[in-house]
Formats: C-alpha cells, structure tokens, sequence
C-alpha cells in the first residue's frame, strides 16, 4: 500500500468508520486511553478555552477535552470522514455536549479560528503528506503559551523488520504502510514550538509530543 490520496484517505475511513472503535478495542490494553488522558492534562487548557482536534476520527479524545474547557469552552473536531464525524456527532450526543463543532474538510486546508488556545492530534498527523505545512499553520495560530499535543505510531528503529511487518499488517485497515516509516510529524513541531515534553514508549513504536508557543 501507497501513501494515500486525501479521498483514498475519505474512502477507506468512512468504509470502517461504522466499525472503527471495534477495531481499535484490541490496542486498549496498552493504556490507550490513559495516554490521551495524561497527553491533554499537558495542554494547560482552562474552561472557556477552545481547543482544535486535527483529524479526530469519532471523537475519542472528546470527553477529556470537555471536562477541561468546561461548558463556557469550545471543542472543534476536524476530520475529512464523514463516517468519522457521524460517529463523533454520536459521542458527543451521548456526553450532552452542545458545545461541540465538527468540521469536515482536509487538515491541510483547515482555518483556524482567531480564538484557538490549543490544538491535538492524536494518531492523524501520521499520514498526511503535507504534515510539516499544517503543523506550521497550526503553531502560527496559537497564542504564546498555547499548546500544541501530538501523539501517534512512529518506525520502531530498533524492532526487526518481520516484527515491523507484523505490526504494518496489523494496523492496515488504519491505512498503515511502510511508505510512511519517515514521517516524524514531532520534527517540525520541535522547529515550530518550544519542545516541554517528549518520550517514546511501547518499544519507540509510539511517540508522545507537547510544545509550547513562545
């Protein structure tokens, strides 16, 4: 498999969007959830504040982001699924959120809005082309002091290659493939912001990144 198009990307996403949380349920227990947790205490959100969610899926991220910005915050998810953000719209009905803006459209060619305080992507920012470009945009658009939270799959330098092979197969209905082994979306964010914390873990098959506007 290829690096995909944006509309391979929409296609693929919307076919499994109905199945998605399924097929991620098996990597639950690595602490998946715990991890985004953690990841959006480090963001320093305050209520009232509003906080993007680049290429965020059905919203799992959704409930940790509300408890922060409080009912008087905002929360935009953007993704290019449609499928994706039905199933968000359906998160988001279930936690009572009516503060809550879904976005459909390419990261890539997102606005963000004047009043962006911070900004999250959690395993998205992996598989756009263009991904140093967004995450310039998304730095320029942030207040000093506003974060930016990056977590995702990373090539796992120091793991044999028939292991890397098992994993690529076992993430494909994600669109994952060794074409993707050298994007580092952590790279320009180190350029773009002042790096507070980094780390990998799970054997550097997974990388955490959070950085600061200066």
């Amino acid at each position: 498999m290829a690096i995909l198009t944006s509309k391979q990307v929409e296609s693929l996403y919307d076919k499994n969007a109905g199945i998605y949380d399924q097929l991620v349920s098996g990597f639950r227990w690595t602490g998946l959830s715990r991890w985004r947790r953690v990841l959006i205490e480090q963001l320093n959100l305050k209520p009232g504040d509003h906080v993007i969610d680049l290429c965020a899926g059905t919203g799992a991220n959704l409930a940790f982001l509300l408890e922060k910005v409080g009912p008087t915050g905002k929360v935009t998810l953007v993704d290019l699924s449609r499928g994706m953000l039905d199933k968000a719209r359906e998160r988001a009905d279930r936690l009572q959120a009516g503060n809550v803006e879904f976005v459909r459209t390419d990261v890539s060619t997102f606005e963000f809005p004047d009043d962006t305080k911070a900004v999250i992507s959690t395993f998205g920012l992996e598989m756009p082309p263009g991904y140093v470009a967004i995450i310039e945009r998304a730095s320029t658009a942030l207040p000093t002091g506003g974060r930016m939270a990056l977590l995702g799959l990373k090539h796992p330098e120091r793991w044999p290659r028939w292991i890397i092979e098992i994993g690529i197969l076992l993430t494909k209905p994600f669109g994952v493939a060794r074409e993707y082994e050298e994007f580092r979306p952590w790279l320009p964010a180190r350029k773009f912001l002042q790096e507070i914390h980094f780390r990998e873990f799970l054997m550097g098959c997974v990388y955490e990144f959070v950085g600061e506007k200066i």
